[in-house]
Parts: C-alpha cells; structure tokens; sequence
C-alpha cells in the first residue's frame, strides 16, 4: 500500500481545561482521540499528519492570569501528549512523519516545545519556520498548507510592536475570556454554552457593517473601532490589567496605542491606494465572519504555483472554490460545544497526493463509540454573498511549447491584477493570473504580451459588466465560466461571470 494520503488537523485548541478553554478534555478528548486512532490505524497509506495551526491555545484565559506554558498544557492532556499519548502512538506508527505550522492562538510554540511532547521510540514533531508549508506530489503538482491568520489584520503576526508577535486578537480572545470568567456558573465550562469555539459566541454583525464603513470613510481607526466595540459587549475596562505571556502587563487602552498604525502598514505593505484599501477591507472581514479568507488563499496559492490550498482558522468547514481557479479546502475544528452538535462537528481534511485532491471527515458519536465517516462542506467564494465576480482568470498553457514565453508588457484598462503576470513561462508549465475588476459596474479588461524569441503574442481579456460581451484574443484559446467545463477551441462564452481564458500554444 503506497502512503499517499496527507491527514489535516487543525483548530483543536488545547489549553489547560481551565473554564473558559474552548477545548475541555472531558468532553473533546474522545473526539480527538479517534482521530488520532484514525491516523494510527491507518499509517500505512499515511504519507504525513499536518498540524495547521491552533492545536494548542494560550489565549482563552482570563487577563489577570499569566497563560500557561507549553509544558503546563501537555502536563494537563497526559492521554494525548503523555508518552503513550494518542500523540506519541501516532508518531511512532507514521515513524515521525508529522509537521506542525504555527496559527495565531499557539503563534509561540518552537521546535523547542515539540521536543518536550514525549515518545517512546524517539521520533519528535518537526517544526515549520515558515507560515505557509508546501508539499510536492509526486505528479509534480504543489500543496500549500497554511493556517490562514496570516491574511487576517486581527490575527496575523504582528512584528511592529514591543509584544511582537503578538496581534490585536490576543487582546479581543482575553477580553472575551474576561466575560466569561464572571459569568460562567460554578463548575460550568465554555463547552456547555453555545457558540463557544465558532469561535467565541459573540454577534459581531453590527462590527461587520461598522468596518466596512470605516473603511469607506477611511476617518475611524479600525483598531480602536474593534477593541472599543470589543469591550462594550464584554464588560472588559480599557485600564484592567492584561498578563502577557512573558509575565509582564499591558491594558486595552494600551494597546490601541500600540496597534494604531495597523491598518496603514498593511495598506502599505499591499501597495497602498485603491488596491491596498481593498485589501484592508478584505482582511479585515475575513478575521470577523470569515469572508474573504478564501479570496486570500487563492491570492497565494496562484502566487506560489500552487495547485491545491488547505487552511484552518476560520472553523467552518469548506471543500472548493466557487468559480475558483485553485482547489482549496479549510479544515473546519475540533472543538465545538456541546450544545452545538450536531448542527458542528469535528472535522479533519486529508488530501489524496496522486490526484491532488482534498476531502473532508468527522466524527460523530454512535452508540457511545466514536465514528470517522465522509463530511459534505460547501464551497467557498472570494467574493461576498452580496457581490459579483467579473474577473479574468487566465492560464497561459506552455505545456507543449518549445520555447520559453517572456513577458513584455501588461496593460488593465479595467480592473487590477490580484495576481500579476508570470515573468517567464518556460516549456512545460503553465502561467496563470488574475484580473479583478473594482467595485462598481465595470468589469475587467487587460491585455499582456509575451515576447517568443523574437515573436510577439498579443493576448487580450475581458468580462465587461451590462450589455457587452466577454472577449478574448491572440493565439488559440479556450474559454469557460467555471475554469471547469471549457468550450470548444476558440469559441467565446460571451455571457456569464467571471471569464475564465486557456491560451494554448
């Protein structure tokens, strides 16, 4: 049996078991566990277990405690990371084939901390430096694997800051823990409320619409907007003290000092302007209801020549993109309450590396055993439910040309590209791009030229909105609505939304 499968998990969120931990060990502990006997019984066919990102949490605690360590969490989960752990018995079945990326909640574990998780025939968890971790098929196709706070304002890493990494959603997770610890009942814990873990069971519609706004008005700084609206629903004081992990203390009012240039470093760190706002934007909703996240994932993934994306973060489940030119699939979480199951459930992802395909699982509680069965996830989208998506997605297929393809100019008469044109498509590969169009009732139209030694193609692309027709030029070309089913060779889908062109040499 070939070990061609790669197993996801993500968004477990271990802490202490102290009361306001999303993950409490009485409840959650049996779910994870078969997953983890999952992986274990199924070894062979294996190639490699990923950690995405917030296995552990150190945030969910009240702010007048110090988080605990790392060791202080494996000390209180001894059945998972003890030396016969259901952890350390799947190291030792996929002998050491497992790789952890950071997420936002567990953003300080090392490959220090990873060496600390015992196991008995000596293999340790190898550590991802890096937020993105990329995989190579043996087909030759690319996997990104990557947590997903890291397109978020709220969540990324945040390194300008005397607290670094630390970012502004520290603050909104130990606010929300504030609440909880004055209102929990004795003996009560977060996993018997609802909403708690998806992730914090606090309505941040109104939020929504004040960001976008904000954004709009460009005259509300979105940090204080955040933290203000943050402590008002929560009770939190702006001058309580905060214990930082290192010991020391900060408050809220603090740290809107601290934050308040966020939003213009990552309208700068996008190019500023228009496109930099639109990015603030997006990033912005996708930290509060997970909007836009996939719009992020595809940005990289078509970036880095990735053909597949998985992410966790969000704790909803998906598998596709609509009208998407990358496969992706988020992760969904492994810690839901109990009174929301089962509308939620645990899932995992595995991802098939012959075909470079993802699927979903759960686990679901029968007859007091734990099952793992096939999990249904909707689609994602990079646009709102409210918007329209009249980009051009264009693949410029060199799979069986003979010479390298060199850009020579690019124009967008309409639009801007999310994803900017390959410099160099070399024999053999395949270029591809993404123009948006900007909001309005525009649409998008761009045009590139690619010099072939010393021949020039001219290609042009367009998804007009109204009455006009989508069109397309140059060399021989195919075209679609869905990047799926393509029309014949040069005939035009005129109609629908957003114009996907394969230009084929």
């Amino acid at each position: 049996m070939s070990n061609n499968k790669i197993v996801v998990l993500s968004d477990i969120h271990i802490g202490t078991n102290s009361p306001t931990n999303w993950y409490q060990q009485n409840f959650h502990e049996p779910y994870l566990s078969a997953i983890l006997d999952y992986v274990i019984n199924n070894a062979a066919a294996i190639q490699e277990l990923v950690l995405l990102g917030d296995i552990f949490d150190f945030w969910t605690y009240p702010p007048d405690r110090l988080p605990p360590t790392c060791p202080d969490t494996l000390n209180a989960n001894p059945n998972i990371f003890g030396i016969n752990g259901k952890l350390s018995q799947a190291l030792t079945a996929l002998e050491g084939r497992v790789t952890y990326v950071n997420g936002n909640h567990d953003m300080n574990i090392t490959q220090s901390d990873l060496h600390q998780i015992q196991n008995s025939s000596g293999y340790q968890i190898k550590y991802c430096s890096d937020p993105i971790y990329y995989v190579q098929t043996p087909t030759g196709k690319k996997i990104a694997f990557t947590h997903g706070h890291i397109f978020t304002l709220f969540n990324a890493p945040d390194t300008k800051t005397q607290i670094a990494p630390l970012p502004v959603g520290f603050f909104i997770t130990r606010s929300v823990a504030y609440q909880l610890n004055k209102t929990l009942k004795p003996g009560q814990t977060v996993a018997d409320l609802p909403g708690q873990g998806s992730p914090n069971g606090i309505n941040l519609a109104g939020l929504v619409s004040s960001v976008y706004e904000a954004i709009s008005s460009g005259s509300v700084n979105l940090v204080d907007l955040v933290l203000d609206y943050i402590m008002k629903v929560t009770g939190m004081p702006e001058k309580d003290p905060i214990v930082l992990p290192n010991g020391q203390t900060t408050t809220m009012a603090q740290a809107k000092t601290m934050y308040s240039n966020l939003q213009n470093q990552w309208i700068s760190d996008w190019g500023g302007g228009e496109n930099g706002k639109l990015a603030l934007g997006k990033s912005a909703i996708a930290d509060l209801d997970g909007t836009y996240i996939a719009w992020f994932a595809q940005q990289s993934a078509l970036t880095s020549g990735s053909d597949l994306i998985v992410l966790g973060h969000t704790h909803a489940p998906k598998l596709g993109l609509t009208n998407g030119l990358v496969q992706y699939a988020n992760d969904g979480f492994e810690c839901p309450s109990s009174p929301d199951i089962p509308s939620q459930t645990f899932t995992f992802s595995e991802v098939d590396t012959d075909n470079c395909q993802a699927s979903l699982y759960q686990v679901v509680k029968q007859n007091n055993a734990y099952q793992i069965s096939p999990y249904s996830a909707p689609p994602d989208s990079v646009i709102a439910s409210i918007s329209l998506d009249f980009s051009c997605y264009v693949i410029i297929d060199n799979t069986n040309g003979k010479s390298a393809l060199n850009l020579s100019n690019s124009t967008n008469s309409q639009g801007h590209y999310v994803v900017t044109l390959p410099k160099q498509i070399m024999p053999g590969q395949q270029g591809k791009f993404w123009l948006q169009d900007y909001p309005g009732l525009v649409g998008s139209e761009g045009s590139a030229t690619y010099l072939v030694g010393s021949q020039s193609l001219e290609l042009t692309y367009a998804c007009p909105t109204g009455l006009s027709s989508n069109d397309c030029s140059g060399i021989n070309f195919y075209t679609s609505n869905d990047g799926v089913n393509w029309g014949g060779l040069n005939q035009i889908k005129k109609s629908g939304h957003p114009f996907f062109v394969k230009f084929v040499l």
